[in-house]
């Protein structure tokens, strides 16, 4: 992925040179941005870039920290990379050699297509925002390579709302005209250059749960807080004190000595200590915080491993609850992107691009209930045959266009013919003729 960035010195003062005669050419003729937003914009973020304050390097690290924050984007990221992007024109999908669905299927010479979506899915869930950098190979075929959100500045423009963007790399900056970029985004309320992190709100919450298993942590390694403490009004050497330890450890430890009587004549009491409740608290405040991450990011408890009250029913319950709710929202939101940023950019703005979702376990209808479903609509007259049978990828029949009984009523089968010609799942069991 390598690309030379044409920087020299400060990029607040060279970034007007780099973009440069080619980006005046593409915005020529281009209708202007909306006037509210030109009075948001100063010289210095249009030449430095903005975004920065919403996408913060910090938010990254709950990946790798929090227990409950990284499975639930996990689990997202597995879903969103299991079912392949449709490529169709008019509704229907275009050859698998054909260059968009060439890059649906295999983004650059090194990501995989699932490895686009998770990174895709892993960087919303944590910054709120995906910047896709659009490349071409030696071969002048077009790539997709996903940036760190926290490191792309955006140049905000006062004509054409975006002029561009600029990826802050270790060893310098590189520039990106708007026809070079795809950004994917959480409507942020308080900053239109900017997507809101999911991170953002959950972040006092996700930090109290791990706060809570480092104070576990460190009690026990560190606190070494005894059972008992013994007491004496007698001064005891250094010396007398491990003899002590000894002779008690000797005579007490291991299983065979276990609640045997003590008897020390120096000792004056023996106190018992426990738990607080405060410092039981840590267990509700694990709980509190799973609850939370499962709230903000939309995956339900169980598949999040917390199986207490769970059973099969609830269990598949949950799995179709987060496809519904979470996954589906979330790939039409996706969708929406392809096709209203992406496709224009590669020339095919007559494409649409669809996740394929009929190889989902979880969404696949129950076959009696399903039946069920379709014997009501074909004897409301909703559905005809043949639109059942295209359904199941079954061949039209001549009688089938008509409400299914209409059609009974008109045909010249007898009732053991109708039934031997229709689908088993819709023959009757008596004359539909009357």
């Amino acid at each position: 992925m390598a690309r030379k960035s044409g920087f020299i010195g400060d990029v607040t003062s060279k970034l007007p040179g780099l973009l440069g005669n080619r980006l005046r050419m593409l915005t020529a003729g281009v209708e202007k941005g909306n006037r509210a937003s030109v009075k948001d914009v100063d010289r210095y973020k249009e030449v430095a870039g903005t975004g920065q304050d919403w996408a913060r390097s910090v938010y990254g690290e709950y990946y790798a920290t929090s227990v409950s924050v990284y499975s639930a984007i996990k689990v997202r990221s597995d879903a969103l990379a299991r079912p392949p992007v449709l490529v169709l024109r008019n509704g229907e999908p275009v050859a698998d050699d054909h260059p968009v669905q060439k890059l649906m299927d295999r983004m650059n010479r090194w990501y995989s297509r699932g490895d686009l979506w998770r990174a895709t899915e892993i960087y919303l869930c944590l910054w709120g925002s995906a910047f896709w950098a659009l490349e071409r190979d030696r071969m002048g075929q077009w790539e997709i390579w996903p940036l760190r959100p926290d490191r792309v500045r955006i140049l905000p423009d006062r004509e054409q709302y975006i002029k561009g963007y600029v990826y802050m790399g270790v060893n310098g900056p590189v520039a990106y005209t708007s026809d070079e970029m795809v950004w994917i985004r959480y409507f942020n309320p308080l900053d239109e250059y900017a997507g809101l992190s999911p991170v953002a709100p959950l972040r006092l919450s996700a930090d109290m749960g791990m706060d809570a298993l480092r104070f576990n942590r460190n009690f026990f390694r560190n606190s070494a807080l005894p059972d008992v403490i013994f007491t004496t009004e007698e001064s005891m050497s250094d010396e007398e004190v491990e003899d002590f330890y000894q002779r008690w450890e000797k005579r007490y430890k291991g299983t065979a000595n276990a609640h045997r009587p003590a008897i020390a004549s120096f000792i004056k009491d023996i106190k018992t200590l426990g738990f607080s409740h405060r410092e039981m608290e840590f267990v509700r405040g694990l709980r509190w915080s799973l609850e939370d991450v499962s709230r903000v990011y939309g995956v339900p408890l169980p598949l999040l491993s917390d199986y207490q009250q769970a059973t099969f029913a609830n269990i598949n319950a949950a799995e179709r609850m987060f496809w519904r709710n979470t996954m589906i929202p979330e790939m039409k939101f996706l969708e929406d992107h392809l096709n209203e940023k992406l496709l224009p950019i590669l020339g095919y703005s007559e494409l649409r691009t669809k996740f394929d979702l009929s190889e989902l376990e979880a969404l696949r209808e129950n076959e009696n209930s399903r039946v069920e479903r379709e014997s009501m609509l074909l004897d409301r007259g909703v559905l005809t045959i043949n639109e059942v049978r295209r359904q199941r990828n079954l061949p039209d029949v001549p009688w089938g266009d008509e409400p299914f009984l209409e059609s009974a009523r008109r045909s010249h089968f007898s009732d053991e013919g109708l039934r031997a010609e229709m689908p088993p799942i819709f023959k009757v069991e008596k004359s539909v003729g009357g």
